[in-house]
């Protein structure tokens, strides 16, 4: 399981590293710099070094959106399991939260992202996609707040 690096954070794109941090829920191929997340749920794994401060994240997304079928994505964040933040997104956005210091483990972290606004465009007659599509997502970075 790898480390988040607070100076590379974790790159989303084709030529990214995602695939080191065990991602699930999200999608197998990449397009130039971002992944979509794929299922109502989007998950990564990763360590963290020994801190003494809580971590502030930096997440740039921009959400699937269809017309009046889908004018917003909701996106309930939680960090082993506990809620950290809520957003509701309708643009390009850099999502922004801190995790508390007592919520950091020593061992594996998990950042879910769940999303129950995603959609297959299938289902909503935009082609031929599968996908439960919600968030497409970019960048991630880390550090102290």
């Amino acid at each position: 399981m790898q480390v988040l690096n607070f100076k590379t954070g974790i790159d989303f794109g084709a030529e990214g590293n995602l695939q080191e941090f065990n991602p699930v829920g999200f999608s197998p191929t990449p397009d130039d710099v971002s992944t979509w997340s794929e299922a109502s749920v989007a998950e990564l794994t990763f360590r963290l070094p020994p801190l003494r401060h809580d971590v502030r994240m930096v997440i740039e997304v921009f959400p699937f959106l269809a017309a009046e079928l889908v004018t917003e994505q909701a996106c309930w964040v939680f960090f082993n399991g506990l809620f950290v933040h809520y957003e509701r997104i309708r643009t390009p956005i850099e999502m922004t939260f801190t995790v508390p210091r007592d919520l950091l483990g020593p061992r594996a972290n998990r950042l879910s992202f769940a999303l129950p606004n995603a959609a297959a465009p299938k289902d909503l007659d935009l082609g031929d996609d599968l996908r439960l599509l919600g968030l497409s997502f970019v960048k991630l970075t880390a550090g102290p707040p």
